[in-house]
């Protein structure tokens, strides 16, 4: 019995732990997300933004490299499109 005696406060004890050690744990998160977010506040009060005539200086950079590039594989698909087609009636024709 005197085993039994004892075990009881040390339930209730390692209950007790257990419900501060979660809201440590609550804590220790919500105190995390709130240093986030003024690292990120902090972060982007340093950016520096592009002014409108490098924006769109860079913006026509961009869509023209895509364009030529765009060219570029349909011209490549054009051309071995037409191998292909080239050598598979060539193929064909020799069979038949």
């Amino acid at each position: 019995m005197a085993d039994d005696n004892n075990k009881k406060p040390d339930d209730k004890n390692k209950k007790h732990d257990d419900k501060k050690s979660s809201k440590k744990e609550g804590r220790s998160i919500a105190k995390w997300f709130h240093d986030k977010r003024v690292e990120f506040s902090t972060e982007f009060k340093r950016i520096v933004w592009p002014g409108r005539e490098q924006l769109v200086k860079e913006t026509v950079i961009v869509i023209v490299v895509s364009l030529l590039f765009g060219a570029y594989i349909m011209g490549l698909d054009f051309g071995f499109g037409y191998l292909l087609s080239e050598f598979s009636h060539r193929v064909a024709s020799s069979l038949f």
